[in-house]
């Protein structure tokens, strides 16, 4: 598989894993169940479906998220370099060309 497609792919899972968790948390946020109160609460149930969907889309964003890091990890050091030292720059050695 190119490394451009395995890019591709985990660029998708990761944004499709923070859609989800998005989603999920603003219900989470808005949608209190009140808790188990001993099996009076019917909403409970629900409340616990959303809240493990926001926890595994979590997982699957942070996943993505790692994965991006460490195909992309020798990119990072050589920017953070250049960053961190931006005077010191690479000298290129030019062949010399003689005229015939």
């Amino acid at each position: 598989m190119k490394k451009t497609t395995l890019n591709y792919i985990i660029d998708i899972i990761t944004a499709l894993g923070f859609l989800v968790s998005f989603i999920t948390g603003i219900i989470l946020l808005f949608n209190e169940s009140g808790g188990y109160q001993g099996g009076r609460n019917p909403l409970y149930y629900i409340h616990e479906m959303w809240s493990n969907l926001h926890l595994w889309s979590s997982i699957i964003m942070s996943a993505g998220v790692a994965a991006h890091l460490v195909l992309h990890w020798n990119w990072m050091v050589s920017m953070t370099r250049k960053l961190i030292s931006p005077n010191k720059t690479r000298s290129v050695k030019t062949p010399d060309f003689k005229a015939v």
